[in-house]
């Protein structure tokens, strides 16, 4: 099935570093389909600034049908648009990916991280790194043949994922900043926070509604525009990025498994433009 692609134009209330052009790919769980057609037009894209950056805000993987060729994507897209740097962050998704299949883990947390990630659809990643003529008799050896199958190329990735990144007065976070906490501190949370007593409202891969409902002044977020993903369209049936932007926020996830949408924004200087890729759903693609 065919990508159809939209563009839409916006001026944001704050600006990056003013030499610098950046593509910033929202959520994709998955949908490589998405995330190959986004970056064909990043590749397409002519060079307007002296530096090239590529960023993906985290939650390439689960939901969707190929979450290892979305990570395969990602990892090869600095390359192939030609950027000068490559930036990519940690969703919830890959936070419980990499508890679940790190060895370091301690035994009880990565049971516990692994059921998780089952629950929000790492299954079909499971699926993708090994196979049993019978079961493994214990969830130990069951994340052990994992971790076995993992491609080379995944573990140094996954390790690499950070927090956040910033350009001027632009910061990049995967799902948002808690406007009741410094932003430092906040920013500091440790990404391997054991999930039985993690608060999501304290850390930048979970938080949601203390961002999503916030309208902060005129000085924004501790003074930045924030760039996001991790709740699907704010959790509405339309959202709107001209209110995000009002309030100095722009979320890039589209919610590609339920809509076959993905979002990939370029910015310069204070200017936006948001492009989207639109497809199959999930259902769609499986029926």
């Amino acid at each position: 099935m065919s990508v159809a692609v939209e563009r839409r134009a916006f001026a944001l209330p704050r600006s990056a570093e003013p030499d610098i052009e950046i593509f910033v790919v929202g959520d994709i769980h998955g949908r490589s389909d998405l995330l190959d057609a986004l970056l064909d037009e990043a590749a397409r894209e002519p060079r307007r600034a002296p530096r090239r950056a590529m960023v993906f805000l985290g939650d390439l993987t689960d939901r969707g049908h190929d979450s290892l060729g979305a990570i395969a994507l990602a990892i090869d897209a600095g390359e192939r648009v030609g950027a000068d740097e490559s930036v990519n962050l940690m969703g919830n998704h890959e936070a419980m990916m990499r508890l679940a299949l790190d060895p370091a883990t301690p035994a009880a947390d990565a049971v516990e991280a692994f059921e998780l990630w089952l629950l929000n659809g790492g299954g079909r990643v499971a699926e993708s790194l090994a196979s049993f003529v019978e079961p493994p008799a214990t969830v130990g050896a069951f994340l052990a043949a994992l971790r076995e199958g993992l491609p080379e190329r995944v573990w140094p990735w996954l390790a690499s994922l950070r927090s956040h990144w910033r350009s001027g007065r632009i910061l990049f976070v995967h799902a948002g900043v808690n406007p009741s906490l410094d932003l430092e501190t906040f920013l500091a949370a440790p990404w391997n926070a054991p999930l039985a007593s993690l608060d999501e409202d304290r850390h930048w891969a979970w938080v949601r509604w203390p961002f999503i409902d916030g309208a902060p002044g005129p000085e924004g977020w501790s003074g930045y525009f924030v760039v996001h993903g991790h709740t699907p369209k704010d959790a509405k049936d339309h959202a709107s990025h001209v209110e995000q932007i009002a309030n100095f926020r722009l979320n890039l996830d589209a919610g590609s498994g339920l809509t076959g949408v993905a979002e990939m924004a370029i910015i310069r200087g204070d200017q936006a433009e948001v492009v989207a890729t639109r497809g199959p759903t999930n259902r769609e693609l499986w029926g």
